[in-house]
């Protein structure tokens, strides 16, 4: 009796916490070595900068690693009444992982299925995580006992799929997208990492591997291409020492934020049929979206209320200058740009200006991409603006 009274308590414990996570997200990948924990790790500090409230979990039983990447290898969780206090990174970001439970961290994890499964459960509902806005996920590869007991655990979970462009890695990612759609979960998009080379020398990105699958298998299963990240030499460097991307200044950077900037749109969308007001932009030539919002005609800005395009207007933004479209944006009141590309410092001073950027839509109406994104029925591929470092603009359409 003593026991399912225990028993109940976690589970309500756990169905309380479940309550006061606003996002899940379980980051996946069909197979090992692909950048998955790193992508997760980035992914939390760079939420958490932005000020929301993060946790990030790290079920890789047999192969952690969240703590060797974050550089708070030797820390440990310690008990605090009936409850495990987790890592803190910073006043925003809890990490909790089997490594911190180890006395060396070499130690090999020998457990079966349901002492794994015991202690994924026990880090979500006997640990102080408090109210998240963002629980983070790092699962370990393929579609075994964690990521399985995470989808049956936290059924509202979305999935980030990590891969690399070789078609060994996109053969073991339709792997994943076909174990979640066994599970009902929803896919949030596909990240491709190691996607070419950043020359230490000039920055330009090299394509010294095959590169474009994660788009192209994106397009095929129609979900979200989040976004390609390079190899840079000086960010392996860094994160040696447990230093990740928002210490560094560069194009790598500057994807990760896109990144995270698509990430927080997807899952905001469910939420805008509440707001009661909103004013999305687009820049449109011919009559439709245009790859870039410096070459456009016109914006196309349409009133969104409860959900629903109230009115629609069509304005001539000022000459193209810096700085001058996103202020300009800002005393339209506009609060929400979709765009096929922008350069890194416009999207700098439309967050600044408190305006959501997304990047890589392609073409269509006005309404019909305004509708798209309040239905959540819009495709995000690339960002159609690379502006490479030290040589001016080189757009890709």
């Amino acid at each position: 009796m003593a026991d399912k009274d225990k028993n109940k308590e976690k589970l309500e414990r756990l169905e309380n916490f479940l309550k006061k996570v606003s996002n899940k997200i379980m980051v996946m990948s069909g197979k090992g070595g692909v950048g998955k924990s790193t992508v997760a790790a980035n992914l939390a500090v760079f939420l958490s900068n932005r000020g929301y409230k993060v946790g990030l979990l790290d079920v890789d039983v047999h192969g952690p690693s969240i703590g060797t990447i974050m550089g708070i290898v030797w820390q440990r969780i310690y008990p605090s009444g009936e409850m495990l206090k987790p890592v803190l990174w910073s006043k925003n970001l809890k990490v909790v992982s089997v490594q911190f439970l180890l006395e060396n961290p070499d130690d090999a994890i020998i457990w079966r299925g349901p002492i794994k499964i015991g202690i994924i459960n026990q880090f979500l509902s006997d640990v102080d995580w408090g109210e998240l806005d963002y629980l983070i996920i790092d699962s370990p590869p393929g579609t075994g006992d964690e990521p399985l007991t995470i989808a049956q655990t936290i059924p509202d979970c979305k999935a980030l799929i990590v891969t690399t462009p070789q078609k060994l890695s996109l053969a073991d990612v339709r792997k994943s997208l076909t174990f979640c759609k066994q599970v009902n979960i929803d896919v949030l998009g596909v990240i491709e990492n190691m996607s070419g080379f950043v020359c230490p020398n000039c920055g330009t990105v090299h394509n010294i591997f095959k590169s474009g699958g994660g788009d192209e298998l994106s397009k095929q299963y129609k979900i979200d291409f989040l976004g390609k990240i390079p190899i840079d030499p000086k960010i392996v460097e860094e994160s040696d020492e447990g230093n990740l991307l928002d210490k560094y200044n560069g194009k790598v950077k500057e994807i990760m934020n896109e990144i995270v900037d698509k990430i927080i749109n997807k899952l905001s969308k469910n939420n805008k049929g509440g707001e009661s007001f909103m004013r999305i932009a687009i820049p449109m030539a011919q009559g439709e979206l245009c790859a870039h919002f410096g070459h456009c005609e016109v914006f196309g800005i349409a009133d969104v209320e409860d959900g629903k395009i109230v009115k629609e207007e069509y304005l001539t933004p000022p000459p193209h200058a810096p700085g001058v479209i996103p202020n300009w944006l800002a005393k339209q009141k506009v609060n929400v740009v979709l765009t096929g590309g922008m350069g890194p410092m416009a999207k700098n001073l439309m967050r600044q200006n408190g305006i959501e950027v997304i990047t890589g839509v392609s073409g269509g109406t006005l309404r019909d991409v305004v509708e798209a994104y309040l239905n959540n029925k819009l495709v995000i591929g690339e960002n159609s603006c690379d502006h490479e470092h030290g040589k001016g603009h080189a757009h890709k359409h």
